[in-house]
């Protein structure tokens, strides 16, 4: 899994074309984990129906890994966000 100091393998930052657009989604959003597991569900599919190369297996599994370990975070960092110093 990405974050801002060690970003993954997979990283958009990097790998974006300089006009391309992005989409972040934090791990505070409450439907972090659940969009990004149904991300890894359509992923799989399009792997299977030839609409995407075998090779992002991988990447669905750091998908699946990122979405655990963002609830994670999320419950152990639950409101950490929205407090003022």
């Amino acid at each position: 899994m990405g974050t801002k100091l060690k970003p993954g393998k997979f990283d958009c930052h990097a790998n974006a074309l300089p006009d391309e657009p992005m989409f972040i989604l934090l791990a505070r959003d409450p439907q972090f984990a659940e969009l990004v597991r149904k991300w890894a569900q359509r992923r799989t599919l399009d792997i299977q129906c030839g609409v995407c190369p075998e090779s992002d297996y991988e990447m669905v599994e750091e998908a699946l890994k990122c979405a655990q370990d963002g609830a994670r975070w999320r419950k152990d960092n639950m409101n950490k966000w929205r407090l003022t110093p």
